[in-house]
């Protein structure tokens, strides 16, 4: 199958495939591999899908059919919630160092001061608390509502310093 130009400059550029190949699998027993369900949910951000329902609607029978193939919402939830946090922020920092390596904080529109890309995704949302990280709030007053989410920050200060927040999950 070709690639889109967007998965080729990303790994042209950043080696993108190789080091989410490289990150470590907490599954015992995949079905899947690692690196197809991280590029569904990359590639399902990329696009601006809201939820994990909606890439696995897409992983069925919509754009990401044919580039990955079925996916449950369940299995890529499963997967998300085993891969280890501090190699997931050290690929994010990697990738921050290698923007800033190539000066794409490096324009007359920043003219010296902090840049930032703030971006986040909600993994999943349901009315039944699943685990002790879901965050919780009230909806219309009266349901209790969980959620995951993932919430990200780069920063970057093209002359002197590039800092990575971590990750909450």
């Amino acid at each position: 199958m070709r690639r889109h130009q967007f998965e080729t400059y990303l790994d042209k550029v950043f080696d993108f495939s190789a080091r989410v190949q490289a990150l470590p699998d907490g599954r015992r027993f995949p079905q899947h591999s690692g690196k197809k369900i991280f590029d569904a949910v990359f590639l399902g951000a990329a696009c601006q899908f809201p939820s994990l329902h909606r890439i696995e609607t897409e992983c069925r029978q919509g754009v990401l059919g044919k580039r990955i193939g079925a996916l449950s919402e369940d299995t890529m939830r499963y997967a998300l919630a085993r891969y280890d946090r501090d190699a997931l922020l050290a690929l994010s920092c990697a990738l921050s160092r290698q923007c800033k390596r190539n000066g794409l904080f490096r324009s007359p529109w920043t003219r010296g001061r902090i840049v930032a890309a703030v971006d986040g995704i909600e993994i999943c949302s349901s009315f039944v608390r699943s685990c002790e990280d879901c965050m919780e709030r009230t909806v219309h007053h009266v349901v209790e509502n969980y959620a995951n989410r993932f919430s990200t920050i780069t920063a970057s200060l093209w002359s002197r310093w590039s800092a990575r927040l971590s990750p909450s999950l």
